[in-house]
């Protein structure tokens, strides 16, 4: 996986912050669950999400909600 710069982020933030009010709620949604969660998640569980996100088949909010729903109650 190859390491992102500040820059690229903040590239990737700014195209965002053009996006439709929903659309950026969503993302919004996502990263507060990474950012409470990102030590649990597994390499493998990151490659699963980088993969569908460069398929662009991203998962659903009920396979989400059962990855993170498992971290909630430990």
């Amino acid at each position: 996986m190859a390491t992102m710069t500040r820059d690229q982020v903040k590239e990737i933030l700014d195209r965002v912050l053009a996006w439709p009010a929903d659309d950026q709620e969503k993302v919004a949604r996502f990263v507060r669950e990474v950012e409470e969660r990102r030590d649990d998640i597994t390499d493998e569980e990151w490659e699963i999400i980088e993969a569908r996100a460069a398929r662009r088949d991203l998962a659903s909010e009920r396979e989400v909600e059962q990855v993170f729903g498992r971290y909630r109650s430990a």
